[in-house]
């Protein structure tokens, strides 16, 4: 096992995180052999405490951090190098029909979603609530507290409720290539 030092986080001792990253290791095993044995994972994954796993169709990249309290209650399948920071949701679009008159929203037919598809390199930050079936492109960031319900473009910043471009994630189109084309070579 190589242990990556790029990002220890600013103060603490090298043993320090040695200790914590095992401590991660033997967690992530814990969480996706014992507690979430549906979820398929593909590398080093980070679960912070408090985060669920519905039994549905996740799978999970290399080097993906859940934040504390996150919550994945849809289909969802996550690249590489993928952030999600404290108390992001991903729910179903299609959870409980309500326009059958007579019926209640409890008895409702549950519709597909479709997967949600999270590329590579993109950081969710807190709150974020991502419906069933959308695709957030590689590079991409959206803000804390936005509701995602549609397709995000590679490399675009978005917020909002509902989310909508901010603006572009670099200064220029030759830095977008020259990001993606770093990506595709992962």
């Amino acid at each position: 096992m190589k242990i990556d030092y790029t990002n220890v986080p600013k103060g603490m001792g090298r043993l320090t995180f040695i200790i914590r990253y095992l401590l991660n290791y033997f967690r992530t095993w814990y969480f996706f052999h014992v507690k979430f044995p549906w979820v398929k994972y593909d590398g080093f994954v980070r679960v912070l405490a408090h985060t669920a796993f519905a039994k549905r169709d996740i799978k999970i990249g290399n080097r993906v951090q859940f934040g504390k309290y996150c919550s994945i209650a849809a289909d969802v399948h996550f690249g590489n190098n993928v952030l999600l920071a404290g108390r992001v949701c991903f729910v179903g679009r299609l959870d409980h029909s309500f326009d059958v008159p007579g019926q209640y929203i409890w008895d409702g037919k549950r519709g597909d979603d479709g997967i949600a598809i999270v590329e590579d390199d993109v950081w969710l930050g807190h709150r974020v609530t991502v419906v069933g079936g959308v695709k957030i492109g590689k590079g991409s960031i959206v803000a804390a507290g936005s509701v995602v319900n549609k397709d995000i473009p590679p490399c675009e910043i978005w917020g909002g409720v509902p989310a909508k471009k901010i603006r572009n994630r670099f200064l220029n189109d030759a830095d977008q290539q020259k990001h993606l084309a770093f990506l595709g070579k992962k």
